[in-house]
């Protein structure tokens, strides 16, 4: 109800919510508030879904891990477009070109499946420092990794996880460095690593500290 004299508020077509924003016009990736997910899992099905028509996690380039720190966790996992002193994946590939690369023009990894020596090498998984590099060898004997949902490599980068998680724990992010790189560097790492730093950070005393057994 609107008092005489007033003016209503008439909503605005476009707000600047997260889901307006631009996205990056360079290398991005995509970062996940860990202490936001609950560990649904629509982010993975949603990845599924747009990369291979079926609702399926484990065909997912993008992974949610479950912990105990000592609370139920979830840990995201997916690749973070590494710069390219730190790509171990491009590195390790032992073909030359390597078959597995950031591609310039539309500015995420790829695989380069008809060169790609697939499940006879997989080093590239192996070098992974945050195990991103997925296999699922009933649907492709070749590795794939996070192509931000690009699926046609022409650019057209609209990765379907961070559109649709509920609790706004996914970002697409550029991959300029931010703070020294920190944030990049902590993505990049395993995700039984972050899981320890969240459960430090969460969880900051032990039991004994706190007058085990004694303590409940």
């Amino acid at each position: 109800m609107v008092m005489k004299n007033e003016r209503a508020v008439e909503p605005q077509a476009e707000v600047w919510g997260k889901e307006n924003y631009p996205y990056p016009e360079g290398i991005a990736f995509i970062e996940c508030d860990e202490l936001k997910c609950v560990g649904c899992g629509i982010c993975q099905m949603a990845c599924s879904m747009h990369h291979f028509g079926v609702i399926n996690k484990d065909l997912a380039r993008i992974q949610v891990r479950k912990y105990l720190l000592p609370l139920p966790k979830a840990i995201q996992t997916t690749c973070v477009q590494c710069p390219p002193q730190e790509r171990e994946c491009e590195k390790a590939c032992p073909l030359n070109p390597p078959a597995i690369y950031l591609d310039k023009d539309s500015l995420h990894m790829v695989v380069d499946e008809e060169r790609c020596l697939g499940e006879k090498c997989l080093i590239c998984k192996r070098a992974c420092s945050a195990d991103a590099i997925r296999i699922y060898p009933s649907v492709s004997p070749k590795p794939f990794v996070c192509d931000l949902c690009d699926t046609e490599n022409t650019g057209n980068r609209k990765p379907q996880c961070v559109d649709i998680c509920p609790y706004g724990a996914l970002y697409f992010q550029s991959c300029e460095p931010r703070f020294g790189d920190l944030i990049h560097d902590i993505m990049r790492k395993h995700a039984d690593e972050k899981a320890e730093l969240i459960a430090r950070r969460l969880y900051p005393l032990d039991k004994k500290s706190m007058g085990y057994p004694g303590w409940k």
